[in-house]
């Protein structure tokens, strides 16, 4: 018996670039003409932009009409037509009747605009755009990208935060600095002429209904030499972790540093790389085991605007997803091996300046390599590191006759 369908199949644009549009798309017998009529279908999908997450939500979604076409789906159903009809009529009044409430991510579309026409810095923008990135990928993940803003609370935020809190490994500190964009959405959402909420049913903050994270010392994620050599040993299956792991020991760069960084802001020959912050940029000093890992990734070899560290841990044209390495790190290596939550791999950057102070280096190529403009904030960094560091303390000292010493327990 012949089918009235052909499968559905995926379509990634004509050149694969996730900023494309993506759709699926399936064929149908129209019953009025008797040929087959393509059909496609979005779903969101375009509002993905990581090109791993885009392409695993087209799967999904021809996974799904396929099954939905073998389960006997029609989409000339009379009956299924009406209903759709009727209901694209109520949710139309529903707008009339509620103008002052858009969807969410139209919200942040908007934020984003408004925000795009005020000339600011590109990495202010980028900041903001990374942010509000995070929050859409919580709401396509969690199936909520059709809520309005007249359907959001205090809850809807703390469980979006403590789900991405989750899923991105964030410490305190990062949890705190989304919570505080969302204080600046939700002022934004709340003002003339917008007035899309009533800024004073959000509580946040101190004894609120979503409160600060309280943040650890940074001293924690220090690597001590048995731990360091544990996870190097367990990193070898994970090549890609390891090299990004040693990428920010040598370069002392933050991971979101790393992974922003283009081919046009290395320079091998002049030793170093530049950084282009939200307000300031400031250059990093290429040592030569930093140099000899970027000479073997033939950087002369691509554009220069493409990422270093890009897809798929590549010099690529896209980023890596934000968890690509963090996911590997805490599900392989850090779990198995028993270790606390305080250890990241951002913890090899504080380890790499513990190894430099205890080598030697003076305070000043330290902060160079580290990047703290002013005295009082690196004393503040290196206090927090102090207890790791090797001093006379730690050998033979003076006082009490060695001889004297009681070195069994006491009766």
């Amino acid at each position: 018996m012949l089918k009235n369908y052909k499968w559905a199949k995926g379509y990634k644009g004509p050149t694969g670039d996730p900023n494309e549009e993506w759709f699926a798309y399936y064929s149908f017998i129209n019953p009025g003409t008797g040929r087959f009529e393509r059909i496609k279908v979005k779903e969101g999908l375009n509002y993905y932009h990581d090109l791993k997450e885009k392409e695993t939500f087209l799967k999904e979604l021809v996974d799904e009409i396929n099954k939905n076409l073998k389960a006997g789906y029609n989409p000339f159903d009379v009956p299924k037509i009406e209903k759709d009809i009727v209901q694209e009529i109520v949710d139309e009044k529903h707008r009339e009747d509620n103008p002052k409430s858009p969807l969410l991510t139209h919200a942040f579309i908007d934020f984003l605009n408004n925000k795009r026409g005020k000339d600011l810095a590109k990495p202010t923008i980028d900041a903001y755009e990374g942010y509000v990135g995070k929050f859409e990928n919580y709401l396509f993940e969690a199936k909520k990208a059709d809520i309005r803003l007249d359907q959001i609370d205090a809850k809807f935020i703390s469980d979006m935060l403590e789900w991405l809190k989750v899923h991105h490994d964030w410490n305190g500190t990062t949890y705190n600095n989304h919570l505080n964009y969302w204080v600046t959405l939700l002022n934004w959402f709340a003002k003339k002429p917008r007035f899309w909420i009533k800024r004073e049913e959000f509580d946040i903050g101190t004894d609120g209904e979503i409160e600060h994270k309280n943040t650890k010392p940074m001293k924690n994620q220090y690597f001590g030499d048995t731990v360091a050599e544990n996870v190097k040993k367990a990193m070898l299956k994970y090549p890609k972790v390891l090299y990004f792991s040693q990428f920010i020991y040598f370069s002392c760069m933050r991971p979101d540093e790393i992974r922003n960084l283009k081919v046009e802001n290395v320079d091998i020959k002049g030793r170093y790389i530049k950084i282009i912050g939200k307000t300031k940029s400031r250059t990093v000093p290429i040592c030569d085991e930093l140099a000899e890992m970027l000479t073997s990734l033939r950087l002369e070899q691509f554009p220069a605007n493409y990422y270093v560290i890009g897809y798929q841990a590549e010099v690529s044209d896209q980023m890596h997803s934000e968890n690509y390495f963090t996911r590997v790190f805490r599900e392989d290596i850090r779990k198995p091996l028993g270790l606390s939550d305080n250890f990241t791999m951002y913890g090899w950057k504080h380890t790499r300046v513990v190894d430099l102070l205890n080598a030697g280096y003076t305070d000043a190529e330290i902060m160079n390599l580290t990047g703290h403009r002013d005295t009082a904030s690196y004393d503040k960094y290196k206090r927090e590191l102090i207890g790791h560091m090797n001093t006379r303390l730690r050998g033979k000292t003076i006082g009490w006759d060695a001889k004297s010493l009681v070195l069994t327990s006491l009766p």
